[in-house]
């Protein structure tokens, strides 16, 4: 890896073809995308590159802005022309040599954007999708569907396309039409949250080392959990997801009563709300499952029982942080296997498990298969999902973009 001291590699050679970097995002708060977007800015800017964003959806909160970025909003301009217009004029003040954009409609924005701008003073445009959209279009909106529409005619202008898993990938080529030779997946720096983090109450702090020299030169420190692996102290189910339709929070309950009827002491504790609370509660109510629910907490793994096991039951995901971060946190986790993107974010056996179905039958199986789990031996596995490794790769994917003929 480039020290954090040494000037990007390009550089060094005496011909910047990468020097200036322009995200685009809804935000710098408020999901998985604009998380990873930061840490990615942060870690860029860390690296001597120009970095700055342009916020399509939100106005710039300093708290949440890494430092050395230079932060823009487009909240004020209405309707996606504006938007398109304004941020022509950002890359035209700015020049930037690439920009990249995360979501579908920073996307859009951003390749129309640069479609006003002239061929000779175009930067390289990227596009980052992160989520699996033909799953989820059945029950979308006329908006989305129209948005999407336009994603599958526009998304193959952009010079290169990166995804969060290889299931998205397949999907760009499958549906979008995008070049094979034209994506790469960049891996979340998904265990970027748990880095230094100390531990909350129900840990030890034993340590675990994720990275070091044998590794790559990572070198995080991630504070495990001391988790005692089997189901004979009950089982608490761990919901670190917002209660919306798409993430199926009732399947948690019915799963948690299935465990029940088997004789295992079981609660669910939650740490999202949403839309969907009110429903899940009445569910814990009627299965008599005792739920707690948290609130939103962004280091949910502090707060885990020695018995927790994560839970996923989304129908559909391009990739899931929460897998990883349970994993690096030093809890198995679960999520179904028909979700296809969480395949990228779980090592079944290893790490936690994939239910074969959203029944609650098979997710009670899975869940206690993931229970009986050490967790042992991990860490090169989690090593791939760290700061520096999915910053690299991402520089990587960004020098050879800017440097293609």
């Amino acid at each position: 890896m480039t020290p954090s001291s040494a000037p990007p590699p390009d550089f060094t050679r005496g011909r910047p073809a990468l020097r200036r970097i322009l995200f685009v995002i809804p935000s710098l708060h408020g999901g998985g995308a604009e998380f990873v977007a930061r840490t990615w800015m942060g870690w860029l800017a860390d690296h001597g590159y120009e970095v700055s964003v342009v916020l399509t959806a939100a106005e710039v909160r300093p708290e949440y802005l890494p430092n050395g970025v230079d932060a823009y909003s487009l909240a004020g301009q209405h309707g996606h022309v504006r938007k398109a217009t304004t941020l022509r004029r950002r890359l035209l003040d700015w020049q930037p040599d690439v920009a990249i954009a995360l979501q579908a409609h920073p996307n859009l924005v951003l390749l129309i954007a640069a479609r006003l701008v002239p061929a000779r003073l175009r930067p390289r445009v990227l596009v980052s999708e992160r989520n699996l959209v033909s799953l989820g279009l059945p029950e979308s909106n006329r908006a989305h569907r129209v948005k999407i529409w336009f994603a599958k005619r526009l998304y193959r202008w952009a010079d290169h396309v990166i995804a969060i898993s290889h299931p998205v990938a397949a999907e760009m080529v499958a549906a979008f039409g995008v070049r094979g030779d034209r994506i790469t997946v960049v891996a979340n720096p998904a265990t970027a949250k748990l880095r230094g983090t100390p531990r909350g109450q129900g840990t030890t702090g034993a340590h675990a080392q994720v990275g070091g020299s044998e590794l790559g030169g990572i070198g995080t420190i991630v504070t495990r959990s001391e988790r005692r692996a089997g189901s004979a102290n009950g089982i608490q189910i761990v919901l670190a997801c917002r209660l919306v339709a798409q993430k199926r929070p009732l399947l948690a309950i019915a799963a948690a009563a299935e465990l029940a009827r088997r004789g295992i002491a079981v609660e669910v504790v939650s740490f999202g709300g949403g839309p969907l609370l009110g429903d899940v509660q009445a569910a814990a109510r009627q299965e008599d499952v005792v739920f707690h629910h948290r609130g939103w907490v962004e280091n949910w793994f502090d707060h885990c029982g020695d018995n927790a096991v994560a839970l996923l039951t989304s129908s559909r995901e391009g990739f899931g942080n929460v897998l990883v971060e349970a994993a690096a946190a030093g809890y198995p986790a679960v999520a179904v296997s028909g979700a296809l993107g969480v395949a990228d974010a779980i090592v079944p056996g290893i790490t936690g498990e994939l239910a074969l179905s959203a029944n609650p039958v098979d997710l009670a199986d899975a869940i206690l298969r993931a229970a009986d789990l050490s967790l042992e031996h991990i860490e090169p596995w989690l090593a791939r999902f760290s700061e520096d490794a999915s910053g690299g790769d991402l520089e990587r994917v960004l020098l050879r973009v800017a440097e293609r003929a």
